[in-house]
């Protein structure tokens, strides 16, 4: 938390853009007509292109940014002057990142400031930069692709007019003028012929026919001509006029002569006729065959003409060919040409801007999650380690199982830390204290557990375990005196007959916390000095007897440990059902094992998670080389949180009763 409000607050702000997959175009042609696909390669070079340091600079100059109060205040607060374009450049690239979102073609940039409208303003400018960049790159582009192609066009066509003019002019050289798209001038002089050939071939066959057919005086022009038609009409009636006149008339007679005349006239021009009309039917067919030969032979000519055409067209053909593609060159210049010129103006961005960044409202870091989640993970890894290294220290025993696994002997009971148990009359601190609570809270878990230690002995019950109960220690500052005043307490407040001696001649921690060093006690009783009756106190809470010290003399010390301290615990197990020896700890005190010798039973009280286990074992060893009875094992200042996290018998204690003080269910 400390480290998040002391760190320095960012802002990012974020413009999102997406590439457009087709081009848009206003004027289509077969050149044009085709999609500019944007695929995913193309989406990592744009975001590469948005990463560059020519957009950074663009956004600099086009926002001003190197002179811009806000933008300087935010990265440079030092200086007030004016930075240089390559300096602003620098720090716009160094707040910028451009990655894409997923597999789509949608680009999201960010910006970040600590300063929520720069990071805004920046954002914006290197996005508009960008976009108007490609605009920009895209109008120039235009304008040198319409300079290149003019200059391309005069070229060709300058390039055409001279393949057009060597296809003319080879033409014209070979004699290959066209009359239609598909015949020169020989080919339709061949085709021309050979129709007249065969005319003139049709006229010779019919002359020839005429010939054969009029052949004598018979013929058919002979027959068919109305002139010898008539003058044989003339010579028949001139022939029967004479046969008339012969039988009738003398030879002399001059109707006679003058018919002869006439007839021998008609048949002079009759035979004249007939052969000339026989001579003209044989020049009719000396005129055909005159025709078809020379038509023969203006065809031969004809195809002459056409062969050496066939040469020529050869060379005719690529030279049209080069004018063709020269054409086809030229015409797809200038289709371009008017393409560049008609869309001119509308040049566009391939990236659109999706979505402007907006001021940030609130920063994006430091993340108070990101903050949250180091901490937790910041914490649980010291608390482990922390764990690790108490667990690594802790020698002392946790639980009951891990007592009893350890020391091989049973716990008899184990007493809470009543600082724990949330009780809010309770004097931490105080001599009396845990007796004292115990007295007035006799239903408490804490007098609950001790009353299961002299209920475990059967204390004041038929086959009674043992009269004399000894407690010690393994070291100092356990709880065996606390300990064995609340037993004795509750023993007492239960109706038994107790007595509580404090034998540890050096603490005498029972005779300090009742106030008792004034009068005699056990040295006194032992010594003879005083009696019994005379020596005991009477513990006004309880009605517990308490036997007392009052004397440090370290000559004393051998006397509690002699066959008189035996003695007088005989003697007193006549009177008391229940005798507690509060004995000094176990490993500093050699006496105290000794003592622990005489009693019936010997309770070892061993502090929750303090008490070393090495001590632990050392105390066992040395009271068993005392011949001492142990009976169990104390626990003492169990913390309660604790025992019930760990499963101990203290948790169920707790539910009791807390169950005990609810309201009865109705």
């Amino acid at each position: 938390m400390i480290a998040y409000l002391f760190a320095e607050k960012v802002y990012e702000a974020n413009v999102i853009l997406a590439l457009d997959r087709s081009e848009q175009q206003i004027v289509r042609t077969a050149q044009t007509n085709r999609d500019n696909v944007i695929d995913s390669p193309a989406v990592d070079t744009e975001v590469q292109v948005l990463l560059s340091p020519e957009i950074a600079r663009n956004a600099v100059i086009r926002s001003r940014l190197n002179t811009d109060a806000a933008f300087l205040k935010a990265k440079v607060p030092d200086t007030t002057a004016p930075l240089s374009v390559e300096a602003a450049t620098n720090l716009v690239r160094s707040g910028l990142k451009v990655e894409r979102k997923g597999l789509s073609y949608a680009i999201n940039l960010r910006y970040k400031s600590n300063d929520p409208e720069v990071s805004a303003m920046v954002a914006n400018a290197v996005a508009d930069a960008y976009v108007g960049g490609q605009v920009q790159a895209a109008q120039t582009a235009r304008g040198s692709d319409i300079q290149m192609l003019r200059s391309r066009l005069d070229q060709l066509r300058g390039d055409v007019l001279r393949a057009e003019a060597a296809v003319a002019q080879y033409r014209a050289r070979a004699d290959l003028v066209s009359i239609s798209d598909d015949d020169t001038i020989a080919q339709q002089e061949l085709s021309t012929l050979n129709t007249e050939l065969a005319a003139a071939k049709a006229d010779l066959a019919a002359a020839q026919g005429r010939a054969s057919a009029n052949a004598g005086e018979n013929g058919s022009v002979v027959n068919s001509s109305p002139v010898i038609s008539d003058l044989r009409r003339q010579v028949a009636t001139l022939e029967q006029k004479l046969a008339e006149q012969t039988s009738s008339l003398g030879p002399a007679h001059p109707d006679r002569v003058r018919t002869e005349a006439n007839l021998a006239a008609a048949r002079t021009a009759l035979q004249r006729e007939v052969a000339r009309a026989s001579s003209g039917v044989g020049q009719d067919v000396r005129v055909a065959s005159q025709r078809v030969g020379a038509i023969q032979g203006a065809i031969g000519g004809a195809r002459g003409r056409l062969l050496a055409g066939n040469n020529a067209s050869v060379r005719l053909a690529e030279l049209e060919r080069v004018a063709e593609s020269s054409r086809q060159l030229y015409q797809t210049f200038l289709d371009r040409y008017r393409v560049q010129l008609a869309t001119r103006g509308t040049e566009k961005s391939k990236a659109d801007i999706i979505s402007r960044a907006q001021t940030p409202r609130l920063p994006s870091s430091p993340d108070i999650l990101v903050y949250m989640i180091g901490g937790l993970a910041i914490g649980i890894v010291a608390a482990v380690g922390l764990a690790l290294a108490l667990e690594w220290r802790e020698n002392g025993i946790r639980t009951r199982t891990e007592a009893e696994e350890f020391t091989g002997l049973k716990v008899i009971s184990s007493l809470p830390d009543i600082a724990t148990m949330d009780e809010p009359d309770f004097r931490k601190g105080e001599p009396l204290s845990v007796p004292d609570f115990l007295a007035t809270h006799r239903e408490s878990p804490f007098a609950e557990t001790v009353r299961s230690i002299w209920t475990a002995l059967r204390i004041g019950q038929k086959g009674q375990l043992a009269k004399t109960v000894g407690l010690t220690s393994s070291i100092p500052d356990e709880g065996k005196t606390s300990t064995a005043m609340a037993l004795v307490r509750s023993a007492a407040l239960a109706g038994r007959r107790t007595l509580l001696i404090d034998c540890d001649l050096r603490r005498m921690g029972t005779t300090h916390a009742f106030g008792l060093g004034e009068g005699p006690g056990l040295v006194e009783v032992l010594s003879g000095l005083s009696t019994l009756k005379e020596a005991v106190v009477v513990d006004q809470s309880s009605g517990a007897h308490v036997l007392p010290l009052n004397t440090t003399n370290s000559n004393n010390f051998d006397i509690v440990q002699s066959d008189m301290t035996a003695a007088l615990l005989d003697h007193c197990k006549a009177f008391y059902d229940l005798i507690v020896l509060d004995i000094a700890p176990a490993i500093p005190v050699a006496e105290a094992r000794a003592v622990a010798a005489m009693a019936d039973v010997v309770l070892l009280v061993v502090r929750w998670r303090t008490t070393p286990k090495p001590l632990l074992k050392t105390a066992l060893r040395e009271l068993h080389r005392a011949d001492a009875n142990i009976f169990g094992l104390v626990l003492t200042q169990v913390d309660a949180r604790s025992a019930a996290v760990l499963g101990e018998d203290m948790a169920y204690y707790q539910y009791y009763y807390a169950r005990d003080k609810a309201p009865l269910p109705v």
